[in-house]
Parts: structure tokens; C-alpha cells; sequence
């Protein structure tokens, strides 16, 4: 083949270039998740396990993911040996840095293993203790139901370590509204609007996790711990209060109902008589101070919890950077016949340029590429650097341009409401977490770092390329040679699409008190697309008994049809 044909022939790979990131992390276990729609747990574990290694990059997803599909099956043992090793493989995961990791470096983040993210660890523990609760329901006696309780008690220890440490690392909710206070902070979030940036990442850092110490806070009053409940009850109530509740999109009323849990703790625990009115006064409206006085000694609680829906997948965006000499700078822009709409707010939001050196970009290059092209383009001025990046090959490596990839997640859709009926008195469900948000969000704080280090990943493979054309001796050889390594650089450039996909899109909880005896519990529950779901079950209680119903509302594949099918799609761990 002439070289001019060959050169014809790699710029026909170009459609395959954009289309290498569909080999996502999702894709691969797509077919796992749709056997835990349809209830099929067990055909889930055997694609799990033959798509995951267990010992390999993927080793912490592959206990986390399985862990669940045994949660849903009932196995919560099984379910509780998994998790201890995610949580083992995330600790030694975080003591150990790959950021320079030369495989990593050179072919794509995906070859280094993958370990968490701080909201995917504290739902190990999370799960853990759920699995706890569940062992205790199904104990065949007092001694083992005691046994499961006190490992959940534990469980719930843990998870105060992690938040704790979570606060210390990044602050807490009061801490950032303290710094948000201050006149310099002000002045600098004020120019931070004048140069157009739209995305305040301190707003967005996952920092603390009220549900987590809410399911503390339930954990310590099962095993008759009133008063760590009461604290545990209370950092959930502030956390809800101080900024979680917002950040994630939650029920209001959830702020309120941790407040009430806290009163009640109070009242039980005793010695916080005129500690508790006060509170009770300030924090709770007329009709919930009133319900106060049903929550006796002689009545049994029930607690609804809802996983719903799916975690949104981590998606691969491909990018365009090219050379900009009049500006002395890098330029990035979406490829825009390879990207969808979500991709290209993702970049806009996140990426584009929005300060006055837009300005001068669309000016010096209106003429060449148009207004409207330049509010997609993210300009990276290198200034004093350009000599060094011109004298190292770069600029020439980079050619007319290159592509480079980054992680997105398109918009979650949010789902409808889920009504509780108990003995057919009817309550809505509170949203009181949101990890389909939380995924989101971190990936948003974490963009400016992904796009540094896809820069650096290609720039340094377009560099190897070009270095192995020059040892050729130069001529057409060379020049073909470097566009093959180049091309083929940029066919195994892949970002981080990994993340932990049979986690629920939200959550949900509804407690009540009720007297003791048979009672029916039905939960119907909307979800996107205006999809419902049911799930019914009976208990029989005593004076005193705090019931947990778990379910799984999970959304059908398209085109389930018969009726046994679909009521397989809920998954109700009694």
C-alpha cells in the first residue's frame, strides 16, 4: 500500500476513534443489572462473576456489585463476607497511589484498579449494617437476634469513623457556611461570577452523609442505646439541616423527622426533660409535637426503607484539542457529530469558556471559526510555556489535532413519589438520599483534575509516537509511522467509567408507631417514565418490636409484559 493510501485509510478510522469509548464499564455488566431487574439473581452472579475479576482492577466492583445481588437475594451473610473484603481492598486501595502509574499514564485509567468513591465506601458499611438487620429478622432466637444487632451496632461504629473522617478531610456543613461568610470569600465568589465560572465545587464536595447517621441512629435504639441514638439522631438532623438535604434534593420533612427522632431519644434516655420541650418547640410544627405522645412504651415501630431505582452509569466523552498559535494556548472542543446533548452541557457547564478570555478568543477567531463554535471551546493558555511545549515536540505532536476523553453522566431524571399504606392509612415516603446525585456531583468537583490528566495521558502518547517515527530515520516511513502510533494512542485512550452500578438511585424511609398485633404494609412506588411498582407484606409485632421492610424498587426492562414478571422486579427482604 502507497503511503498516501495508508495515510486515506487511517483517516477513516476516525468514526472508530469516537466510537472507542462505548466500551464502558457499564456496558460490560449491563446483562448482570438486567437479571436483577427481572429477579433472576442468580443468573446476575454468574455474569458478574465472569465479567469481573476478583483479584483483578475491578477486584473492589466485583464485591460490591455481588455483595448486593446476595442483600436482594436474602443471603445477608454472603452479602457481609463480600463487603469485608470491598472494605479491606478500599482501605489498602487508598494508602496506595497510582497516580503515576506509567500503564495508567500510557493507555487509559481503566488498566490501574479502581477504588471508590467516598460515597460508594460509606455504603459498604451502610449495606453491612442492613445486612445485620436483616440477619436479626431472620434469627430463630433471642440469642441470635441479639448476635445480629450487636453486629450491626458495630457496623454502625464504623461508619462513624468513616463520616468522621469525611468531615475532618473536607469540612463540615457548618464549617462551609462559616467560610461562606467571610467578606473575602464574598469578594472572591463575586469575581468568580464576573469571569462566568457557574460551578461552586465547594458546594458540591461530599463531605457528609446524614442517612448514614440516621441508620446509626436506628441501629443504637434497636440494641437499647438511647442516648448514642439520640447523638447519632442529631448529627443526622444537622447534617440534613446544615446543607445535605439541599445539596442532594431532599424532602424537607426529612430534616424534621430526624429532629423527632432526637426528642424522642431525649424523652427515653431521660435527664433532657426541659432540653427536650425546648427543642420540641423550635424544631418540630404543632401536629409533630402532638405525635409525640403516641410514641410509647407499649406500642411497636415500623421502618419502611426504600432503595429505588438504579445508579446512573458513568459515561466516556471524546474531545478534540487542537493547537491555537495566536493565542499561544491549547484548544478543546466536543466533537460535535460524536456527542449528544447531555455531553455537550457537560462540557459547556463544566468546561467552556465563560470569562473575558473568551472574549478574546471569539474575537481573534470569529472570523475563522464563528461566535457559536467559541462557546464550545475550553482555552488553555500555556503563555511562558509555549517555547518549551514547541522545543519538546508537542505542539507538532498534537498535529492538527488529537482526540482526549473524559468522564460525564448525563442528568438524572428524578423519580415520582412512593405512598406507605399501613392498614390502608396512607403516608408518603421521605427522600432521604440521593446517590444517583451524589455520583453526579463528585464526578462535577473531580473535572478539572479528569481533563488535566487526560491532557497529560495524550500528550505524552502523541510524544512515544512521534519519537518512534524519528528513530525510523524520518521521510514517508516516518510520517506514517507517526500517524499509526498516534492513531492508535488515541483508539485505546479511554476515561473512567467505572463506578458501583447496583446502587439505588434514591432512597427512601417512612417510620411509624403502631399497636402491637398483625398489621398489612403495601408500598407503591413511581418511578421514571411514570412507571409503578408494588410490594406488600404482613408483620405480626409486639410491644416494644422496631420492624425494618426493606425493599428494592427496580425499574422494568422495556417490553416486559406478563404480570408474574413484573412482580418480580421487587425484591422484599422481610
Amino acid at each position: 500500500m502507497k503511503p498516501g493510501q495508508t495515510l486515506r485509510s487511517m483517516f477513516l478510522l476516525l468514526p472508530a476513534i469516537l466510537l472507542a469509548g462505548c466500551a464502558t464499564y457499564g456496558a460490560g455488566i449491563n446483562g448482570a443489572i438486567q437479571d436483577v431487574q427481572k429477579g433472576d439473581y442468580a443468573a446476575s452472579e454468574a455474569k458478574l462473576q465472569k465479567a469481573l475479576n476478583p483479584t483483578g482492577n475491578d477486584r473492589l466492583l466485583y464485591n460490591m456489585e455481588l455483595a448486593v445481588v446476595k442483600h436482594l437475594q436474602g443471603d445477608f451473610a454472603a452479602s457481609n463476607v463480600l463487603l469485608d473484603k470491598a472494605e479491606r481492598i478500599a482501605e489498602d486501595l487508598e494508602t496506595t497511589s497510582i497516580t503515576g502509574s506509567m500503564v495508567t499514564l500510557m493507555s487509559n485509567p481503566r488498566q490501574g484498579p479502581y477504588g471508590g468513591a467516598d460515597f460508594e465506601k460509606v455504603f459498604i458499611n451502610y449495606y453491612k449494617a442492613l445486612n445485620y438487620f436483616g440477619l436479626a429478622q431472620l434469627a430463630a432466637d433471642r440469642n441470635g437476634y441479639y448476635d445480629a444487632l450487636e453486629g450491626a451496632r458495630i457496623e454502625s461504629r464504623r461508619l462513624i469513623i468513616r463520616l468522621n473522617d469525611l468531615n475532618s478531610r473536607k469540612g463540615t456543613y457548618a464549617e462551609q457556611n462559616d467560610k461562606e461568610q467571610q467578606t473575602f470569600t464574598q469578594l472572591l465568589k463575586i469575581f468568580e461570577k464576573l469571569q462566568g465560572n457557574l460551578v461552586d465545587m465547594d458546594r458540591l464536595e461530599y463531605r457528609d452523609d446524614a442517612m448514614a447517621h440516621y441508620l446509626t441512629g436506628i441501629s443504637f435504639e434497636m440494641n437499647g442505646e438511647y442516648d448514642d441514638a439520640r447523638i447519632s439522631y442529631q448529627k443526622a438532623a444537622k447534617s440534613y439541616e446544615g446543607g445535605f438535604s439541599k445539596q442532594f434534593r431532599l424532602d424537607a420533612e426529612m430534616t424534621e423527622q430526624a429532629w423527632f427522632d432526637t426528642i424522642r431519644m431525649m424523652q427515653k434516655a431521660g435527664g433532657y426533660k426541659t432540653e427536650s420541650r425546648a427543642l420540641a418547640k423550635k424544631k418540630l410544627s404543632k401536629a409533630r409535637q402532638a405525635e409525640l405522645k403516641n410514641w410509647t412504651a407499649d406500642k411497636a415501630q415500623i421502618i419502611v426503607l426504600e432503595h429505588k431505582g438504579l445508579a446512573p452509569h458513568r459515561k466516556e466523552m471524546s474531545l478534540e484539542l487542537s493547537v491555537n498559535p495566536a493565542l499561544q494556548a491549547l484548544e478543546i472542543r466536543p466533537y460535535f457529530f460524536g456527542n449528544d446533548k447531555a455531553q455537550l452541557a457537560w462540557f459547556y457547564v463544566l468546561y467552556a469558556d465563560k470569562n473575558i478570555f473568551d472574549a478574546v478568543a471569539n474575537y481573534l477567531d470569529a472570523a475563522e471559526v464563528g461566535y457559536w463554535f467559541n462557546s464550545f471551546t475550553k482555552t488553555v493558555p500555556i503563555g511562558p510555556l509555549w517555547n518549551t511545549a514547541q522545543d519538546m515536540g508537542l505542539l507538532s505532536a498534537i498535529g492538527e489535532s488529537m482526540r482526549i476523553t473524559v468522564p460525564y453522566y448525563s442528568p438524572v431524571k428524578p423519580m415520582g413519589e412512593s405512598t406507605l399504606s399501613v392498614d390502608g392509612e396512607r403516608s408518603l415516603m421521605l427522600k432521604s438520599s440521593n446517590p444517583a446525585l451524589m455520583a453526579v456531583q463528585e464526578q462535577m468537583v473531580n473535572s478539572s483534575t479528569d481533563i488535566q490528566l487526560a491532557l497529560a495521558r495524550s500528550s505524552l502518547k502523541a510524544l512515544t509516537a512521534q519519537s518512534v517515527a524519528s528513530a525510523s530515520g524520518g521521510g514517508s516511513l516516518g510520517g506514517i509511522l507517526s500517524m499509526a502510533g498516534k492513531l492508535t494512542a488515541q483508539l485505546t485512550d479511554a476515561a473512567e467509567t467505572r463506578n458501583w452500578l447496583l446502587l439505588p438511585g434514591d432512597i427512601r424511609i417512612r417510620r411509624v408507631a403502631v399497636e402491637p398485633g398483625e398489621h398489612t404494609l403495601a408500598l407503591d412506588s413511581t418511578l421514571s417514565a411514570g412507571q409503578r411498582h408494588s410490594a406488600q407484606t404482613q408483620v405480626n409485632l409486639q410491644a416494644g418490636d422496631i420492624h425494618l421492610w426493606r425493599v428494592r424498587s427496580l425499574p422494568p426492562l422495556a417490553g416486559a409484559a406478563k404480570e408474574s414478571e413484573v412482580k418480580q422486579l421487587i425484591k422484599v427482604a422481610e
